[in-house]
């Protein structure tokens, strides 16, 4: 990890919101080694010689010998676009190094750098000497690579490296090396979302329930131990209950490209359905590779009338529940839940009333690289906790890409009492990708079965694009299974004694998802799913179809949902309009929809949402609501309030109608707890960044979310991308006036769940701007320190930035007799210019040496 200073050779003279003084001078100075450093570009020669009198009018001459060399520029990192061989462009750090030389620099570049350029280092003609190279901390093209050549042009921060075919390789797009990848520091982490509802109905007795789900993490050695639950508590039958949803250990194995977990867990449901397991397991992980080798949650999306309570349940088991404002709602930032199965998604108005839809839970056909392979292995037993005698299993699963074309796949699990086989193959065609399996099962022991029961299901599975139409088939998939096929769930609960799990066992299953762009005229989306059982389940089929379009004055959207159940049929009709009240980012929203069924009823509602803050920190939402049907007419009405700071994200809703009115409040961030202390955040994520800048606190970070370092300059940075570099930024804006941050914005590799630390160095000290009285000294002067290193340079009229206290400090303009001189400033003392400009004028005398 290194700092970069991205794009800003002025950084040390960042002051917060404040003016900037030397604002001209510093100008001056960028003129003055533009002029100086064309040669940049090529069009100076090594010999060329700049005339220091061409800038006479800014001051005395000034010695540009520094600049004389073509390519020279300050020695530092620098982020750059690196186009290799006029073909492939990657994103890469140059660290810029002076040599021994007059003149003389090095461009140093990483071994992950040179790994992600494809060289071909097993044909270098010289190993040993490339492999000292490749361990050395500067990596020159030119020193590793025969005949490879890098211009560095730092007018548009561009790198063009030139390698010999003989030595090109495949430019690896996205590749991170694994030496980079950051374990991040020992850490506590605790995530939460907190809710409390009270509801007052005008007839009966008034109630509060209190939920918090709870994520927890500790950080240690490379192991990431987590935990997740929900704690539940209704004053009115004063029942308090949690609810340990799984806990378990997870760690990286780099050479396999895999995540080894130990504790509850569950299977990936890609080959057979997933399932809940205490055991251990190894599989890959994607996210470990490359982009360019390389995709699963649903995001749920529904409705609520009010302000409104959401239930997210899978397999009888709540895995989620938050409270979303009147209108239109999506989750999408649900945790793995360890259990198999279709979500079904309970909507609980303030009013009372509930209406629950199933979200289904699969995947996308996936194909593989030719010569790629994907495994899973686990070994442990089946997990539910109302289950007395829980069967023991072993599973293994292995994919593997033949060709551009064909891709085969194959798994096994064993059990007492019960073998399934799967063999399967996906293939691309010029009409879609295909994918085609058969799955085997054996089980015998079930109690009221009298003979072994042998299945089979057959799946088919298909996507395609058609991009000549715009049409998208992001999933269609068709499943039968025999009257004996039992998946390893059934088998265990059957096992078990439970009964009703047998009549859950499903004949015929299809699902589709198309989606279809109109151009100009807008879009159509239809998705569906049917599926009927056997032993009598009654059938269930639900689709839905929704037309959207934008205007120049909004929104409009339709949709048309039908529920279908043996002869019970329901229709649901939807229309909302969408209208922006002014022009920007931060005009408020207004929105009506209107909802008609097959019953008569229907319901008028009436939205206003915007959002407020210099941050957009604030977000708010009032609605009114009219419902009608054939009996009665009830209006509603009720608001929500979110604030956002940089610890926690709060919330209040309200909510009145005809018999009762409810009110809620919520809490939802992070903690972690870390050798240096404690930080918090609003954002609940696996995995972070945690920032520290001695005496920085009040900046803001520059991820566009609000959030600033506390009193103890420590931030947190949630959400990053695990396995790639991720650029982590602190923006000046709202610093201490005595605070300068020596680099804004640093790179960082973290592993999943990681929570890497990022310093950032800071120089602290009231800032002053120094007039040096000796006329000798000339514009352009370079300022350093009692070690020879840069300070600062003396701009116009003879005038110097500085910021702190420095023990000594010598004016250099050259290296001949008379060319430099001791600045004597004078003792530190309380001034009024520092509250009125920024900063501290003073005046130094400069004594030569």
């Amino acid at each position: 990890m290194r700092p970069v200073d991205s794009i800003r050779p002025a950084e040390g003279w960042l002051m917060g919101d404040r003016k900037r003084p030397f604002d001209f001078t510093l100008k001056a100075l960028c003129l003055a080694i533009g002029l100086a450093s064309s040669g940049l570009s090529g069009a100076a020669t090594s010999d060329s010689e700049f005339d220091s009198q061409f800038l006479r009018g800014l001051g005395q001459n000034v010695d540009l010998s520094r600049y004389a060399q073509p390519g020279t520029v300050i020695a530092g990192d620098y982020e750059l676009d690196v186009l290799v061989n006029r073909r492939d462009m990657l994103r890469q750090t140059v660290h810029v190094m002076d040599g021994d030389g007059p003149g003389e620099q090095h461009l140093c570049f990483s071994a992950a750098d040179v790994q992600r350029w494809g060289v071909r280092v097993d044909q270098l003609p010289d190993q040993p000497q490339a492999q000292r190279v490749l361990a050395s901390d500067c990596i020159e093209a030119e020193t590793l690579i025969p005949g490879a050549s890098f211009h560095l042009d730092m007018a548009s921060l561009r790198g063009d490296l030139s390698i010999p075919q003989a030595y090109a390789g495949t430019v690896k797009r996205g590749y991170v090396d694994p030496a980079e990848w950051d374990d991040g520091v020992n850490a506590v982490i605790l995530g939460y979302h907190a809710n409390a509802f009270h509801s007052k109905p005008d007839s009966g007795e008034d109630s509060t329930d209190y939920n918090v789900n709870l994520n927890v993490g500790v950080n240690l050695a490379g192991w990431r131990l987590r935990h997740n639950g929900n704690y539940h508590y209704n004053d009115t039958d004063e029942v308090s209950e949690y609810a340990a949803q799984n806990t378990y250990a997870r760690t990286d194995v780099d050479r396999w490209r895999a995540q080894l977990t130990l504790g509850e867990y569950f299977t990936p449901g890609s080959e057979f359905e997933s399932i809940p397991f205490t055991g251990v397991q190894l599989g890959s992980d994607d996210s470990m590779l490359p982009e360019s080798e390389r995709g699963y949650a649903p995001v749920i999306r529904g409705t609520a009338n009010t302000n409104a309570r959401v239930t997210v349940s899978q397999d009888g088991h709540v895995v989620y529940e938050t409270s979303v404002s009147a209108g239109a709602f999506a989750i999408d930032d649900l945790y793995a839940t360890g259990y198999a199965g279709d979500l079904e998604v309970t909507v609980s108005e303030a009013d009372g009333s509930e209406r629950s839809f199933t979200v289904p839970y699969a995947s996308v056909v996936q194909m593989l690289r030719p010569g790629s392979s994907r495994f899973n292995v686990a070994v442990g037993r089946y997990r539910d906790d109302e289950m007395h005698d829980e069967p023991s299993f072993a599973q293994a699963t292995w994919r593997r890409g033949i060709n551009n074309r064909l891709t085969l796949y194959a798994g096994g699990l064993v059990a007492e009492d019960y073998d399934a086989l799967l063999v399967g193959s996906a293939v691309g065609t010029p009409l879609g990708a295909v994918a085609i399996d058969a799955t085997l099962t054996r089980a015998e022991g079930i109690p009221y079965e009298h003979s072994e029961l042998n299945g089979q299901s057959y799946r088919l599975s298909y996507s395609k694009m058609l991009n000549a139409t715009g049409t998208n088939f992001s999933l269609a998939a068709y499943r039968f299974s025999s009257e004996e096929y039992v998946t390893f769930a059934d088998f265990a609960h059957l096992k078990e004694g439970d009964a009703s799990s047998d009549s859950l066992r499903e004949r015929n299953r299809f699902q589709l998802s198309i989606s279809q762009s109109l151009g100009e005229f807008g879009n159509l989306n239809l998705t569906g799913l049917t599926h009927d059982y056997w032993n009598g389940r009654p059938d269930q089929t639900t689709y839905q179809l929704d037309y959207s379009k934008g205007f120049h004055w909004g929104s409009l959207s339709l949709s048309a949902t039908r529920d279908l159940e043996e002869d019970d049929e329901s229709n649901t009709y939807m229309l909302t309009a969408s209208i922006p009240l002014g022009d920007g980012n931060d005009h408020p929203m207004l929105s009506a929809t209107a909802t008609f069924d097959d019953d008569h009823s229907s319901t008028v509602r009436t939205n206003l949402s915007g959002t407020a803050g210099d941050e957009r920190q604030l977000s708010y939402n009032a609605y009114v609501s009219r419902a009608d049907n054939d009996i009665d007419t009830s209006t509603s009405f009720g608001g929500d309030l979110n604030y956002r700071t940089s610890a926690t994200q709060l919330g209040t809703t309200y909510s009145h109608g005809d018999g009762y009115e409810q009110y809620s409040a919520s809490a939802t961030g992070i903690a972690v707890m870390h050798s240096g202390g404690v930080v918090f955040s609003p954002d609940r994520a696996e995995t972070m960044a945690l920032i520290h800048a001695d005496g920085a606190a009040g900046a803001s970070l520059s991820n566009g979310m609000g959030n600033r370092l506390d009193r103890d300059g420590e931030a947190l940075d949630a959400g990053l991308t695990p396995y790639r570099h991720n650029s982590i930024a602190i923006s000046p804006r709202g610093l201490p006036v005595d605070v300068e941050l020596k680099s804004t914005s640093q790179t960082v590799t973290p592993r999943r769940g990681a929570v890497v630390r990022v310093d950032y160095q800071t120089r602290v000290g009231h800032p002053m701007l120094v007039h040096v009285d000796n006329d000798a000294v000339p514009f352009a002067a370079e300022v350093v320190d009692g070690n020879g290193q840069h300070v600062s340079l003396v701009g116009q009229g003879r005038m110097i930035f500085l910021r702190g206290e420095y023990p000594e400090l010598q004016l250099k303009w050259g290296e001949g007799s008379g060319q430099s001189c001791r600045l004597q400033l004078p003792a530190p003392q309380q001034s009024d210019d520092i509250s009125t400009t920024g900063y501290q004028q003073v005046e130094a005398s400069c004594v030569p040496l």
